[in-house]
């Protein structure tokens, strides 16, 4: 789990001075269904692995995956700039989503065998991956576990916390009783303590 989501917030920093998502959410609210497919193919994979990271189930996060980018489409005239960027605003909207369907009566009552799987390396799209990609994503997924545990202990607490355990910046600072602040710039320094540590092995 920790590798998808690593490898997914890293191709966002490495997109993050431009403002692709912005301009594809003004498309969006034209209803450009082209754009609609270029901002899944941008964030789809960091989205999922962040479902997947609350509801813990395969097929329960492949199916809000597509509910969350219906409810884009329907209501990307909620999307304010001046508030945010859109990658804050999808991962705003796809974390309250799986919440609200982990806290679901017919989400608790569901059997115990369509549970407790384990997340695949990437986000899958009904392709089979060749043994040469296989080994490809084995080895990336070391490189990404060395250098998680390279960064200061503080940053990395704050970036397993938020991403694997789906809270929300707020909801850190007051978990760690710590200033908002504080949680922002440890974020953000130890992603692009990743970014550097991995820029050229990956």
């Amino acid at each position: 789990m920790i590798i998808l989501l690593i490898l997914s917030l890293l191709n966002h920093i490495k997109n993050s001075d431009s403002d692709d998502g912005n301009e594809l959410m003004k498309k969006i609210k034209a209803k450009d269904q082209k754009a609609l497919a270029e901002l899944y193919d941008l964030y789809g994979h960091l989205l999922y692995g962040l479902i997947f990271s609350i509801l813990k189930k395969r097929t329960e996060a492949e199916d809000l995956l597509q509910e969350v980018f219906v409810n884009v489409w329907e209501k990307a005239t909620s999307f304010d700039p001046e508030r945010g960027n859109a990658y804050q605003w999808l991962v705003t909207l796809t974390r309250n989503k799986a919440i609200d369907r982990i806290r679901s009566k017919n989400y608790k009552s569901q059997k115990k065998e369509e549970t407790d799987i384990e997340l695949p390396d990437i986000p899958l799209t009904g392709d089979q991956r060749s043994p040469l990609e296989s080994t490809i994503l084995k080895e990336r997924a070391e490189k990404v576990k060395k250098a998680l545990l390279e960064i200061p202990e503080k940053q990395r607490q704050v970036i397993q916390i938020a991403y694997f355990r789906g809270l929300s910046q707020s909801e850190i600072a007051k978990h760690l009783d710590i200033p908002l602040g504080t949680v922002k710039t440890r974020t953000r320094q130890g992603m692009l303590k990743l970014k550097e540590l991995l820029s050229n092995n990956l």
